[in-house]
């Protein structure tokens, strides 16, 4: 279990009005979920991140991307387990907040293109890649700055029956509009864009239908 930023830490970081910034970009970047008073829903979240950790597995000399860092809840992980650490984000400044209050030493770039061809080890989009419009042109970029071999972990909702419920029992009924796709489907189109899908978790429980999946993938 990863180290989890309190959610008075997480009130206080998000609680200044960032410019352009909508209240549906805070429910893209999942704020309201972290601060959520049902601490099952609280708990969920993280969960994904440890599961990501799990795929990890340690300490590495190798360099990590988290794509859509979003309020950078997961960088003093990677910071642990990664010699050097990059992220990406539309809005990157809470994640900036968090990243100088913990004193990590992430580097910001504001796009792909700012990074070189194979620098990359390991790229993060964890419950990203749904809210994407042209999902191959980004796998491409991916594709690009990973070395031979590198991985792709993803994490992403089912948008099932059970998980389309569990949103209007948590109170985001209405809201979601931003997902374009599923975690299946994304399996689906990750896996004929130049990556070998090696493995899945779900969540919350393997037995269950699962509101999420966490999936690993290699670069062909």
């Amino acid at each position: 279990m990863i180290d989890r930023i309190s959610i008075n830490d997480i009130r206080d970081i998000t609680a200044t009005a960032v410019v352009g910034m909508s209240d549906h970009d805070r429910d893209e970047m999942a704020i309201p979920s972290y601060l959520h008073q049902n601490p099952m829903i609280r708990w969920l979240m993280w969960r994904r991140y440890d599961v990501i950790a799990d795929f990890i597995d340690g300490k590495s000399e190798q360099t990590v991307l988290e794509f859509g860092c979003g309020m950078g809840l997961f960088l003093p992980e990677l910071n642990r387990c990664f010699d050097r650490v990059l992220a990406i984000d539309l809005f990157p400044q809470y994640a900036k907040a968090l990243n100088e209050r913990c004193t990590l030493n992430t580097q910001f770039v504001a796009a792909i293109d700012e990074i070189s061809e194979s620098e990359i080890d390991v790229i993060v989009a964890a419950d990203v890649l749904e809210h994407l419009e042209d999902l191959p042109a980004y796998l491409n970029e991916f594709r690009t700055i990973l070395r031979n071999g590198g991985r792709l972990l993803v994490s992403g909702p089912t948008e099932n029956l059970i998980y389309q419920l569990g949103r209007v029992a948590a109170g985001f009924g209405g809201k979601g509009d931003y997902h374009h796709t599923n975690i299946d489907r994304l399996i689906e189109d990750i896996a004929t864009n130049g990556f070998s899908h090696t493995r899945t978790v779900g969540l919350p429980f393997p037995i269950l239908p699962n509101l999420f999946k966490i999936c690993e993938f290699t670069k062909n």
